[in-house]
């Protein structure tokens, strides 16, 4: 049965605990602000945050940033909810849409920065190609993608750590290099994996 998106955590009923589980996994601000730390946008810069999820990254790049134009998309209804009341307790300006990230509706060339947390393993295996050229169509010339998600064990503790993940979330193929390897098939150039302080996560960085 094809499918368009996998739940957060999975189970549509553990979504409003999102936050909580992150948090325990360590995966707070301190997170979102390493992820901010790479993508350095300027006045004026669009930013779309793709899987935006409860509005963590997209809440605080747009407090980082106050002068950018920050958009977030999520095929999660049940989340959105949730992002958008975050958003206007928040009192900032953050475009929210309901897209998957094989979705994407938006004008070519329309951002400077595409970037997308935890989110390449929930998309199904057979729209993730389709999910990345979606990404890179929206995605302005010399603009700039980072994909942040679990990716290649650095040693055999983080590997049996992330093969007991993948018992229960499809993040076999990151652990395999799929993520720099689908950046270069969909025509990403200058693809590297940029240091981070989080051991099952990796980093990635390309230019259109």
């Amino acid at each position: 049965m094809n499918r368009e998106y996998t739940h957060a955590l999975t189970l549509y009923f553990l979504t409003p605990l999102y936050d909580c589980v992150l948090k325990i996994l360590g995966l707070g601000d301190a997170f979102y602000e390493q992820i901010i730390s790479h993508i350095e946008p300027k006045d004026g810069d669009k930013i779309l945050d793709v899987g935006t999820g409860t509005g963590n990254l997209a809440i605080a790049i747009k407090r980082k940033y106050p002068k950018t134009e920050v958009t977030g998309v999520d095929p999660d209804p049940k989340i959105l909810k949730i992002a958008r009341k975050k958003i206007k307790k928040s009192k900032i300006g953050i475009k929210i849409f309901k897209a998957a990230a094989q979705s994407l509706s938006f004008e070519d060339e329309s951002f400077d920065f595409v970037v997308s947390s935890l989110v390449v393993h929930h998309i199904p295996r057979q729209v993730k190609k389709k999910a990345f050229l979606k990404m890179r169509r929206v995605l302005k010339e010399n603009g700039t993608i980072l994909i942040v998600d679990f990716g290649i064990p650095k040693n055999i503790f983080l590997y049996i750590l992330v093969f007991i993940l993948s018992l229960f979330e499809d993040v076999r193929p990151n652990m395999r290099g799929f993520i720099p390897h689908i950046l270069k098939e969909t025509g990403f150039r200058n693809i590297k994996e940029v240091e981070n302080k989080f051991g099952i996560i990796s980093f990635y960085k390309g230019k259109k």
